[in-house]
This record gives C-alpha cells, structure tokens and sequence, in this order.
C-alpha cells in the first residue's frame, strides 16, 4: 500500500470470490479490513466505493460533479428503458420524466389510493390461503396490485402484466450477460429483445391513445403530454416511461414489504402496537416498522454514479469517469450512525426523532432520489397496518438461518426460502406460509 495517508486501498476478488460471496460480501469485507473507501476490481474495471455518511452528503454537496450513466454506449437499461430514466442532466430526456411521473406516483391519487387500499385486502386474503405458498410472488403480486389500474387502466389483466415484468428481468439477466461481449447496436438487435419488444408492444400498444384527457392512468397521461398523435414518435418514449415505473414500482416495493414481513415475524410483540394504533386511528408504529426494514435491509445497497470532472474525496484526487459506488446497505449498518445497528428496533423512527438526511437513504438521495418514495412507503405502511389487523405471524422454526442472509442481484431479497407461520386474529386458525 502506498505511504500516501491519502491513497485509497485496492482489493482485487478474484472471478470464484465474486461466485462464491457475490458483490455484497465482498464489499461488506473491503470496508472492514480497509475502511469506508476503498476501490474494488481490477484498474480498467475497478469501481470506487464510498461507504460514509460523510460521502452522501459530499455527493449532495457536489451532485453536479456526478452523472448516473456508467456507460454512454452500451447500456441495458439504456436499451430497455431508452433514454427517459436515465439519462442524469437536467434538461435532458430525464428531466421531462420527472416532470411527468411526479404527479401521477402521488399516494393521493384516487386510483393509486384505490389500489393500496384493495391489494392490502388481497394481501391478507393471500396469506390466510394455504393453497398460495409463495411469499416472494405474493409481495410481487401485491406490488403490481398496488399499481397496475392506476398506470395502465383497467384493461389489462394483472397475469397479463406480472407476465411482461418477468419478461422483463429475464431480458435484462440475459443482456447483462451479453454486455462485455457486443456493442451497443449488437446488443439492441438481440433476438431475446426483439422478442421482449414483441410482447411489449402487443400488450401495451392497444392501449396507446394521445386522448388522455378523460383518463387518468399513467400512460394515457404520458401520451397526452407528449401528443403522440401530433408527434407519433414520442410513443415509444412514453412506453419506456410507463414500463421503467412499472418496474420499479413491482420489483423494490414488493422485496421490501417481503422483508418488512421477515423483520416482523421475528418481532411479534410489535404487531400488537400497530393493531392498538390502528384501532385508534393511527399508524406511527406502522410506518416506522417500514422504515426500520428499509434501514437495515434497504433493496438498494448501492446507487451508481459517475464523476463528470476530477473531485477530491476525503483529500484523495478522483479523476472524472470514475464510477463510483454509494452504499445504503453499508451507511445503514454503521454503528458510527446507528447504535446497534443490526438490531430491529422501530422506535428510532418515532417520537420525532431527527435522523440526518445522509444516515438513511433507503431511495437513494438527490435529484436522482425515487420519485415513487412516498408512494411506496404509503403501500407499505397500508399493508403493515392491514396485515397485522388480521393476523398474528412469526418466522417458522422450519426456516433456516442461512435463509435470511442477504442475496444481491437486481435488488436485495433473503437467500432462501422463508416460512412464516400465520394465525387468524379473527378465526382459529393457523397454517405456515413459504416464500
């Protein structure tokens, strides 16, 4: 190592370390064994992790200095979403994307409220029914509940768009393979794509109208502010947008209420408090359950950027076209920020408590922050809240530790299967559940 007190440590893990830990455990060892920065890869590849609170708020202070698109060529997300969601600077495509979705993720909204309201019904219905044994698929059902009349209408059926979303992750797995391998004009001529686009547009196309004064789902709302029939090139724009949203909306907002399960299954005597509440017209002890989960286990362990010009991090020179890892997951679990903190205690989200905007950041932060933030926290808490109403439920002793260790892949879920074991509040009944 460099006598340089302000060099930053390298680990370079080798192909069977990343097989073996994942990306996760690896950099959880970095900024054990090196502190809270620390470059991890080989030189050409190597990516910066900046693991502090310090380092969020320096991002805050200097956002301007970093741009979210790794890859000005060949980018999957870039190929599957366009350009509307991820393009970084203000003034661009993406710009008009916020512009445009901001108003339509309000958990106001008379069909997104419809639609938290009437999946949590289904939720608890789901898991009182032994014949659905699937915890993951629930929550990711109950997600795409959540959402689905009020960005799409009521004309396509749930299956139907559970079935595009699926599409869509194979998609992505399958392109991220081919990545390193084929240009980006190789890459948009993939046959799996082609096919991906296929489906796509055989589902959502019908749907497409630039009369969207009368309807108020997301799409017909895009369409009317891009005037497709003025500019029918725009369509495909507001197809990405709504698919982008969709996503997001199902695949983080259905992992993180499988994990707010988890975290309360094995903290029964918590459930009894939202019920108390929720029997006076309250939900504090709901919504901080929520945001306990998403501490110490956020879906989003890192949030991506790349520097636009050279910034000096911690006295260290960064040259620009770095790219550069911000860690929730590792901020979270800081006992710097955090006492105790790997233990599950909601209470630090109650009584008006501050917490410093750089200690949680379960949505990222900035500009950049997940314009559906509100909204899914709404979900959740609507689903805490309904869920505890109906029944009792712990973590089966049939699970195995192992099963609730972290996998990272297009978010964080629990490695294994988890089982819970559900008790009606109403009724005397009780059967386990599996995810």
């Amino acid at each position: 190592m460099s006598s340089n007190p302000n060099a930053i440590a390298r680990v370079k893990p080798s192909a069977a370390k990343y097989a073996q830990l994942g990306f996760l455990k690896i950099a959880e060892s970095a900024c054990r064994q090196h502190g809270d920065k620390v470059w991890i890869g080989e030189d050409e590849d190597a990516v910066l992790l900046l693991a502090g609170a310090r380092h969020i708020r320096f991002f805050l202070e200097n956002e301007s200095s970093f741009h979210k698109e790794l890859d000005n060529g060949a980018s999957v997300r870039r190929i599957l979403l366009g350009q509307s969601l991820i393009t970084a600077r203000e003034g661009d495509e993406w710009h008009l994307a916020r512009k445009l979705t901001a108003p339509l993720v309000n958990p106001k909204s008379t069909l997104l409220k419809q639609g938290t309201q009437l999946s949590a019904r289904w939720l608890v219905d789901a898991l009182q029914d032994p014949k659905k044994d699937s915890m993951q698929e629930i929550c990711l059902q109950w997600a795409l509940m959540c959402v689905a009349q009020g960005f799409v209408g009521p004309t396509l059926d749930p299956l139907q768009l559970d079935s595009l979303i699926n599409h869509f992750r194979r998609i992505y797995q399958q392109l991220i393979v081919a990545e390193p391998t084929e240009d980006y004009a190789a890459l948009s001529r993939h046959p799996a794509l082609v096919a991906f686009r296929e489906e796509l547009e055989s589902m959502i196309g019908p749907l497409v109208t630039g009369d969207g004064g009368a309807k108020a789902d997301m799409l017909q709302r895009f369409c009317q502010a891009l005037d497709i029939e003025a500019h029918p090139h725009e369509r495909e724009r507001a197809i990405s947008m709504l698919l982008g949203n969709l996503v997001a909306s199902v695949d983080n907002t259905g992992i993180a209420l499988l994990w707010c399960l988890t975290h309360l299954s094995q903290h029964p005597r918590f459930q009894e408090q939202v019920r108390e509440e929720s029997r006076q017209g309250k939900r504090d002890m709901a919504s901080a359950i929520v945001k306990e989960s998403l501490r110490i286990t956020p879906v989003t362990a890192f949030f991506e950027r790349n520097t636009l010009c050279p910034v000096e991090v911690d006295g260290a020179a960064i040259p620009a076209g770095v790219k550069v890892l911000f860690s929730p997951w590792l901020v979270h679990r800081n006992a710097t920020y955090w006492q105790e903190p790997l233990s599950f205690r909601p209470e630090r989200f109650l009584q008006g408590r501050k917490i410093a905007r750089e200690h949680f950041v379960p949505f990222s932060i900035g500009k950049r922050n997940c314009v559906g933030m509100a909204l899914a926290l709404d979900q959740l808490t609507t689903a805490i809240e309904t869920l505890c109403g109906h029944c009792h439920f712990t973590l089966s002793p049939s699970t195995a530790p192992a099963a609730l260790t972290p996998r990272y892949g297009l978010n964080v879920m629990p490695r294994g299967a988890v089982c819970f074991t559900l008790e009606s509040v109403a009724r005397d009944t009780q059967h386990d559940c599996i995810a």
